[in-house]
């Protein structure tokens, strides 16, 4: 696996360079355009994407907060009932499910928004 990796890899490199060295003989100025066109649009969807990273690490975290109190209420289910916590438990779930669909829905927003760029750069 690693070595055809690799074999792909190398070339790949080899066919950018013969083409980029064909491609500035012939035309220098069309060369340089497409370098700054690539250039610009990598660092766009860079920028456009990086909330991407924070949003799917918040989604980790709210959806694990979520499983958690679920797993509590399940261990503590007779205490709960006994002191007359459902009310509260509850609400506290809502709102922990409420975080982590309303986080989702922000993924949901950047990934179409990167989408939208990638599709019309």
């Amino acid at each position: 696996f690693s070595l055809s990796f690799f074999l792909t890899i190398v070339g790949t490199v080899i066919d950018l360079v013969s083409f980029s060295i064909i491609l500035f003989s012939v035309m220098p100025q069309l060369f340089i355009a497409i370098i700054v066109f690539a250039t610009l649009g990598t660092a766009a969807t860079i920028i456009i994407g990086k909330v991407l990273v924070r949003l799917n690490y918040e989604a980790l975290q709210r959806e694990a907060d979520f499983r958690f109190s679920l797993v509590r209420i399940r261990e503590n289910a007779e205490s709960i009932a006994f002191y007359g916590g459902e009310p509260v438990e509850e609400k506290e779930v809502k709102q922990k499910f409420q975080r982590a669909i309303d986080n989702s829905n922000l993924i949901n927003v950047a990934q179409r928004n990167l989408d939208i760029f990638i599709t019309s750069y």
